[in-house]
């Protein structure tokens, strides 16, 4: 079986691209665009979540708090945000792990 990981993000070309990459690599992938979408793909029980902060409504780093409710998985941000006072939060929040300077064109050619 392979493993499941749930994208959350509101750019679609993102989570298109990234969708496409892991299937590629044998994933299984359940995109969200926003928490509340996110938080019913739960039920899904996914391997691992990579998550954007910059979400419209909830932000990421409260629905990582909404997320550690309900599964243990681990929880990767990625965002545009690079403060190290985000990397804190993002970790304080639930996040394993936060990979900084995503953008739409730099998503879309595969470089930070």
């Amino acid at each position: 079986m392979a493993h499941r990981i749930l994208i959350v993000d509101d750019e679609k070309m993102l989570t298109d691209l990234l969708e496409k990459h892991l299937r590629d690599c044998g994933y299984e992938t359940i995109v969200a665009n926003d928490g509340g979408s996110a938080l019913k793909q739960l039920q899904k029980k996914p391997d691992l979540i990579l998550l954007d902060i910059n979400l419209p409504g909830i932000d990421g780093l409260e629905l990582c708090r909404n997320i550690r409710a309900h599964v243990s998985c681990p929880v990767i941000f990625l965002t545009a945000r690079i403060a190290e006072q985000d990397k804190i939060n993002g970790l304080q929040f639930g996040g394993e792990r936060t990979d900084g300077a995503h953008s739409g064109a730099s998503a879309q050619r595969g470089t930070k």
